[in-house]
C-alpha cells in the first residue's frame, strides 16, 4: 500500500501542475478535456487516497496471546505491542512475533534402574542429570512452567533470534541452562541415604527433598525474573543408582521388622498382664485366650488346642 501511495501523489503533482496550466491558458486542455477545476479534483482525490494508502501500510497487527516487536530497517525497537491491530505511521515497520502463552519445560525419567546404572540404561532418557552428595549422579523428573515478560520481549529478540524458532531458542539458551545450574546446586549436597533415614526414624521432620520445588522456584525467578516469569516448578521425584535404591529398600525393610517387632513386645506384654489378673491360668483359660487373639490377629486357631502338634502346654 505504501507504492500505491506513491503512485497517486505522484499523480496529485502532475494535476497540480495541470491545474495551474490550465489556468495560465484559461481554458480547457484539449486532450483531456478538463480545465483548471477538473484538474485540481483530481489533485485532491489522489492527495485523500494517497494519505489512505499511506495510513493502511502503517496498520500493523500482533495476533492473539503474543507480543509484537518493532523492527525497521534492521533495526529493533523498543517497547512492545499487544494482541490486536495498532496504526504506526511507519510503512517500514515490521512486527516481529512473540509467543506470550506459558510455556511447560518437563523432564520425564524414563525406564527403571538396573544394576549399577541409572534409571534408562545408564542414562536419564530425558530426565534431568544432576549430581548430588558424594559426586554420585541422579535424574530429576521435573517441570517447569515460564513466560515470556512483555517488557523484556525486544531484549530476548535482540538476544536470540535467529534463523530458528525463537521460542525454542529462548528455552534451550535461557531457560534450561538457568534450571539446570539451580537444580545442581539445590540437590549438589542431597544424600538420600542419610535422609530417608531421618524421614523413617522419625514421625515429625520431613525430608529435605520437599524444599527443593519452591527453593528451585524462589532462585529461578531471582535469577531470570526480569526476561521470564518463572510460574512454576514441579520436582516431584528423582531417580538414583541401583546401589543407592537397594540401600533405601533395606532402610525401609529395617523399619518395617522393627515396627513389627515394637508390636509384638507390646501384644506380648498386653497377654503377660492378662494372665498375672487370671493367676494361675488352667487349659481352658488358655485355649480361651488363644482363640480371642486369634480373632484378633485373623490367624488360624488349630494351634489353640492341646496336642503334640499345637505346642499348648501348660506351665507347672
Amino acid at each position: 500500500m505504501f507504492f500505491v501511495a506513491i503512485i497517486l501523489w505522484v499523480v496529485m503533482l502532475v494535476a497540480i501542475v495541470a491545474t495551474l496550466a490550465a489556468r495560465g491558458e484559461r481554458g480547457r486542455d484539449r486532450s483531456t478535456g478538463l480545465g483548471p477545476a477538473g484538474w485540481a479534483g483530481v489533485a485532491v482525490l489522489c492527495g485523500l487516497l494517497g494519505f489512505g494508502a499511506f495510513a493502511w501500510s502503517g496498520v500493523k497487527s500482533v495476533p492473539p496471546k503474543s507480543i509484537g516487536v518493532p523492527v525497521s530497517l534492521g533495526h529493533v525497537g523498543t517497547g512492545y505491542y499487544t494482541s490486536g491491530a495498532h496504526e504506526t505511521w511507519n510503512p517500514f515497520l515490521h512486527l516481529a512475533i512473540i509467543n506470550e502463552t506459558i510455556q511447560t519445560t518437563t523432564f520425564q525419567v524414563g525406564g527403571t534402574p538396573a544394576q549399577g546404572q541409572l534409571p534408562g540404561t545408564g542414562q536419564c532418557s530425558g530426565a534431568l542429570p544432576v549430581r548430588i552428595g558424594g559426586q554420585q549422579q541422579a535424574c530429576a523428573k521435573i517441570t517447569i512452567q515460564w513466560q515470556v515478560r512483555p517488557d523484556a520481549a525486544a531484549t530476548l529478540f535482540s538476544d536470540y533470534a535467529n534463523q530458528g524458532d525463537l521460542m525454542t531458542t529462548i528455552e534451550n539458551a535461557l531457560v534450561i541452562r538457568e534450571l539446570e545450574l539451580v537444580v545442581n546446586q539445590q540437590v549438589g549436597d542431597y544424600d538420600p541415604i542419610t535422609d530417608y533415614q531421618s524421614v523413617v526414624g522419625t514421625s515429625s521432620q520431613n525430608s529435605q527433598f520437599t524444599a527443593f520445588g519452591p527453593e528451585i522456584l524462589k532462585t529461578m525467578q531471582a535469577d531470570i525474573g526480569n526476561q521470564i516469569i518463572v510460574k512454576s516448578v514441579l520436582f516431584p521425584y528423582m531417580g538414583y543408582s541401583a546401589q543407592v535404591e537397594g540401600k533405601l529398600q533395606q532402610i525401609q525393610q529395617a523399619y518395617a521388622n522393627y515396627a513389627i517387632a515394637s508390636e509384638n513386645v507390646k501384644v506380648n506384654h498386653q497377654n503377660a498382664l492378662a494372665f498375672a489378673q487370671l493367676g494361675t491360668p488352667n487349659l481352658n483359660q488358655l485355649v480361651a485366650q488363644c482363640l480371642q487373639d486369634s480373632r484378633e490377629n485373623k490367624t488360624s486357631p488349630m494351634g489353640c488346642f492341646p496336642g503334640q502338634a499345637s505346642g499348648l502346654q501348660l506351665s507347672k
